[in-house]
């Protein structure tokens, strides 16, 4: 029994530790995503760079997988042709590995389908194949959860940017568009670090059928 205390001490220690390095992370990426809300393309290599280091420190945590994929992914579509590819190249072990720790959840499944039609973009040759793959990504982002707006911005742009004669353009993608705008309406996210990214995409999207 006199080992009890020493037991309870231990224990609390580590404890103590797990949250402050889970909190350490947390600061930082909730900085780092900050700092992407304000500044231009010209000066988010930077901030790439820093959310992919966080992401090899913890490698546990999906949220900064998710994080390191997705920024350099967003980057890649603010960029010229050979940089994006290698951005695409750079975000999709991130991509990846988020959707492997995290298959079933909406936002890995969405952005699964954004790293898709970024390797689209890069490479517009790609579009026949990979279009097909980032639909379906879209659609299951849409069915993990219907309310994700996101999900449903992926599914609308790939409708719009596909020609009209394998079925897409941007008449047919009008009421997924409607959709997306709806959901974008009503998304609240559950925390300042949940994935809140794609109005601004979708604005511009929008004003194409003003």
């Amino acid at each position: 029994m006199r080992y009890f205390p020493w037991l309870i001490i231990a224990i609390g220690l580590l404890t103590s530790q797990l949250l402050y390095s889970q909190s350490a992370w947390q600061n930082t990426l909730k900085t780092e995503l900050e700092q992407l809300d304000k500044v231009g393309p010209e000066n988010w290599p930077a901030h790439v760079s820093a959310l992919e280091k966080l992401a090899k420190q913890y490698p546990d945590e999906w949220l900064l997988q998710y994080y390191a994929g997705w920024s350099a992914t967003q980057l890649s579509f603010r960029s010229g042709k050979a940089e994006a590819e290698n951005l695409c190249n750079k975000a999709e072990p991130y991509v990846k590995k988020a959707l492997d720790m995290q298959p079933d959840n909406t936002e890995t499944l969405t952005l699964m389908a954004y790293w898709l039609s970024a390797k689209i973009n890069a490479v517009p040759s790609r579009g026949a194949k990979l279009g097909v793959e980032s639909r379906k990504y879209a659609e299951k982002g849409i069915n993990a959860n219907p309310d994700n707006p996101r999900a449903w911005l992926i599914k609308a742009l790939n409708i719009y940017y596909t020609p009209k004669i394998f079925g897409g353009g941007k008449q047919r993608a009008k009421s997924t568009v409607d959709i997306a705008g709806n959901k974008f309406a009503a998304f609240r996210p559950n925390n300042t670090l949940a994935p809140n990214w794609g109005q601004q995409i979708y604005n511009v999207l929008s004003e194409s059928y003003k």
